[in-house]
């Protein structure tokens, strides 16, 4: 106990009645607890209206008691009931006050970083931070030495700060100061009573405090580890909440490489990955800009039901333009030439405002700009714009300022950004490949051309110079007619030619009448194989039942047995014979052309590249197109070509064209 407390010499009958209130409880305890005999004999001195005066004591000491008793279990339910510290610290000090008959009490806490005391309740009314150093003050002293201090004239001590007083505008008398100590035994904070109302504060009052000091420890050290156990909280639901996006985020990445991968029209694919992208990453508007020789391509995905900086409760209103800018207009243009990254978050976006803001009709406050990149070439940009809250953000609503995009946002938008660019880039190069395919197929079929242009003009010669010899006008107009046909074949490959170079494949599939198609390829082998020493032969065979029509593009299909008749003829120098037999079948519904020579049979070295382009064998004038033609043809028709080599009887090409059944 504190060495300033007041004591007394008597306990005798006359001190404890003569006592002050803030002696009386030592006294009566000390009174009686004096032996039986002694105490008989001391309550016999005692006049009647003595014994009335000290029953009625002992009885105010007693409520005095039970008041206290009673604020004691106050604050101890309080503990149970609250872990707002400051309600229950501010608690704690009203109980103070009350159950030691004082003006004020303050706690002082112990800042770990500073040493420093700050004032963290100060019951009283008055709102001032007192803020003390290590050792200043009585509370400072308390605080550095571990000792309790009972001080009846707060002015006549020396570890007394007056300057507190007019800091405050509190007049202090005496006053009470224990440590407040945690389960480990250090000292977390100093709580102080000033001015009993009657008297000094007495050793009970000490008890009292050091008992209060210790639950308002426990309740210091409890509140600190329900926050920190609700920080923990915080953080765990903070990171469930991440995982969830990590998690959608994952998916929508997924969502995104597969439609990257798959084939479907740029334009398409470019409106799905946009509006992936804003719901990737919160916000208003998305751009895709891809570098084009002329200018720059912008493609624009809007939400039109939000806006900067707002989280609307309505479905995504979504909208989808391009347009055409110039290369040195807009945010993603500078991202483009300058090969690195554009953010602005502060809502100064208005100077770089592009297209979006100028056409679109949104005001940009906060954009962020990744580019794309084939290899080291900048091929475009990747851009969204106006932040929006997501509906896990746990800010408002509503904000007044621009919210502006994180670290993560930026790193998605570069993984975006490298999938589009991988795509772009690839289908650019598969453009550039086709279109250099395409020009040495042209140069290809070119050669082909000027392959298959030998038959028709042979053909055009020779009836030329049977109409010079012809006397009779009804034979001229026959070979007249023969050359017209045979112009218009001429014709139909030119066409043919202008179709493949702009990239289109298709054939002119009709109904053929085989007889008349049969004659046509007898006329056509006349002249062909005339003055060749080849004799040649044309069937047609139809099953009993089939039609003796069937659907193929005839010219193609003439000019593919002519190439194997001209084959032929090329393999067999010394003579021999050729023959073409079409066969029409219903089991199954197909079209037949056999084409048999009777030459040395496809050598052993080329037959299994025998339908490539440029492949010859033996052949002073061959191009090694021929067979190559017949395969295209045949393959555009969705048929089948084989071969095979009789045994020393030359060589038979079978080609099946499908037919649909019978209607």
């Amino acid at each position: 106990m504190s060495k300033d407390l007041i004591t007394s010499d008597s306990i005798g009958s006359r001190g404890l009645l003569q006592a002050t209130n803030s002696d009386a409880h030592d006294l009566l305890l000390a009174w009686l607890n004096q032996p039986e005999q002694e105490l008989s004999e001391a309550v016999r001195e005692l006049s009647v209206e003595q014994i009335t005066r000290l029953l009625g004591g002992i009885g105010e000491v007693f409520r005095r008691q039970v008041a206290k008793f009673t604020g004691m279990q106050e604050i101890g339910s309080a503990l149970s009931q609250t872990m707002h510290l400051d309600e229950l610290l501010l608690l704690i000090m009203e109980k103070i006050v009350r159950l030691m008959d004082a003006e004020r009490a303050t706690l002082f806490l112990v800042d770990p970083d500073t040493g420093e005391l700050w004032s963290k309740v100060d019951q009283g009314g008055i709102n001032t931070e007192i803020r003390l150093q290590p050792g200043e003050g009585l509370a400072g002293w308390v605080a550095e030495t571990g000792t309790s201090i009972n001080v009846r004239d707060a002015y006549n001590d020396d570890r007394f700060q007056p300057g507190i007083d007019l800091q405050t505008g509190f007049d202090t008398r005496n006053m009470l100061c224990q440590p407040v100590r945690n389960q480990d035994g250090e000292i977390i904070g100093v709580v102080q009573v000033l001015n009993r109302a009657a008297g000094s504060f007495s050793e009970q009052d000490e008890n009292l405090l050091s008992a209060i000091a210790s639950q308002t420890a426990v309740a210091i050290e409890n509140s600190k580890l329900y926050l920190s156990m609700v920080e923990q909280n915080i953080m765990l639901e903070r990171a469930r909440m991440d995982l969830q996006h990590k998690v959608r985020e994952l998916d929508l990445l997924y969502d995104v490489e597969r439609e990257l991968s798959g084939a479907i029209d740029l334009d398409e694919l470019i409106a799905s990955i946009t509006q992936k992208t804003l719901e990737l990453i919160s916000a208003q508007a998305s751009a895709l800009t891809l570098h084009e020789s002329e200018h720059n391509r912008m493609f624009v995905m809007v939400n039109r039901a939000c806006g900067a900086g707002k989280m609307v409760a309505n479905e995504p209103q979504w909208e989808f333009s391009t347009r055409n800018i110039p290369h040195d207009h807009g945010i993603a243009a500078k991202v483009i030439a300058s090969k690195g990254a554009f953010r602005c978050d502060t809502g100064g976006c208005g100077g770089v405002a592009d297209a979006a803001s100028d056409e679109i009709g949104i005001c940009v406050e906060s954009v962020i700009c990744v580019p794309l990149f084939d290899e080291d070439e900048c091929i475009g940009a990747l851009e969204v714009m106006n932040r929006v809250p997501s509906p896990n953000d746990s800010s408002a609503p509503f904000l007044d300022e621009p919210l502006g995009f994180s670290d993560d946002d930026h790193k998605v938008l570069t993984l975006i950004a490298g999938q589009i660019a991988g795509v772009v880039a690839s289908r650019r190069h598969r453009h550039q490949q086709e279109k250099v395919e395409r020009l040495s197929a042209i140069g290809q079929m070119l050669t082909g051309v000027v392959h298959d242009l030998k038959n028709p003009i042979a053909v055009i010669s020779g009836n030329a110079q049977l109409m010079v010899r012809a006397d009779d006008r009804e034979k001229r107009s026959e070979y007249a007619a023969s050359i017209n046909k045979q112009f218009e074949h001429l014709n139909q490959m030119t066409r043919e030619l202008l179709t493949f170079a702009r990239g289109d494949h298709d054939i002119a599939m009709a109904q053929v009448d085989l007889q008349a198609f049969n004659a046509e390829v007898d006329e056509l082998l006349f002249h062909e194989l005339n003055d060749t020493g080849i004799t040649y032969q044309t069937h047609l065979l139809c099953q009993q039942g089939a039609p003796t029509t069937a659907k193929f593009d005839a010219g193609k299909l003439k000019r593919a047995i002519m190439n194997l008749a001209r084959n032929a003829a090329e393999a067999m120098p010394d003579g021999g014979h050729f023959e073409m037999r079409v066969e029409r079948d219903e089991q199954p519904a197909e079209i037949r052309f056999i084409c048999q020579d009777t030459g040395p049979g496809v050598p052993e070295e080329i037959r299994a590249t025998l339908f490539d382009s440029f492949v010859t064998s033996g052949k002073l004038h061959g191009t090694g197109l021929g067979l190559a033609i017949v395969k295209k043809i045949v393959d555009e028709h969705h048929g089948s070509i084989t071969y095979q080599n009789r045994d020393g009887a030359g060589a038979a090409f079978l080609i099946r064209i499908p037919q649909l059944a019978r209607s």
